[in-house]
């Protein structure tokens, strides 16, 4: 119903103490990226880079959790706690491509990349997106449509990946920046046309 999505699952008192977690694991697993050589290590599952696994998922899980259940964004969790520990892992572990997007030896690594810059951007976004349409969307309809909400935190990740690439292929320009943004919007407003919003029934 309705009125379920408009009241948060999670009482807001509990947010403030969730959040210090969520700060000291970031805290803890930022400090593991700058002083460990996790790179270099003999055996990428040994306990420390097992120690460090744990820890990027756990920091994106506990980042995420509160957000999904105090605005009933499902799937926020998966995707944010996905995103987080690839991009953390890639950036701790894989070396750092030294070319272009386009070449065979950097490719794969910069398709985690991008895709992690997916999930993270897009996961960050989606309640940013779902809290101002709730406060300033006067059609209900759309402001509790948690499908357009999830829709548009992509294609804003899909940005920031873009973005990425074009850097990576060492052919960005604001034109090119100014282009895919009107493509994005263009996008979104044959969304809005064509398709309903999401049943509160």
């Amino acid at each position: 119903m309705m009125g379920k999505l408009e009241q948060p699952e999670l009482p807001v008192r509990h947010l403030p103490a969730l959040a210090i977690v969520a700060g000291i694991s970031w805290a803890l697993v930022i400090g593991m990226v700058i002083g460990v050589d996790l790179a270099r290590g003999p055996n990428l599952l040994s306990p420390l880079h097992l120690i460090f696994h744990g820890m990027a998922l756990l920091t994106g899980i506990i980042t995420f959790w509160p957000l999904e259940r105090w605005l009933g964004l499902p799937g926020l969790t998966v995707e944010g706690g996905l995103g987080v520990w690839l991009l953390l892992t890639t950036i701790a572990i894989v070396p750092a491509p030294t070319g272009t997007l386009l070449d065979p030896p950097d490719m794969p690594v910069y398709a985690l990349i991008l895709f992690a810059v997916f999930l993270c951007v897009a996961a960050l976004v989606r309640p940013v997106i779902a809290v101002l349409s709730r406060r300033w969307l006067a059609l209900k309809a759309w402001a509790l449509d948690n499908r357009r909400v999830r829709r548009e935190a992509y294609e804003v990740g899909l940005f920031a990946a873009a973005t990425l690439a074009l850097a990576a292929l060492r052919i960005l320009d604001p034109i090119k920046l100014i282009a895919l943004v009107m493509i994005l919007v263009l996008v979104e407003i044959i969304f809005l046309s064509f398709i309903g919003v999401e049943s509160t029934g």
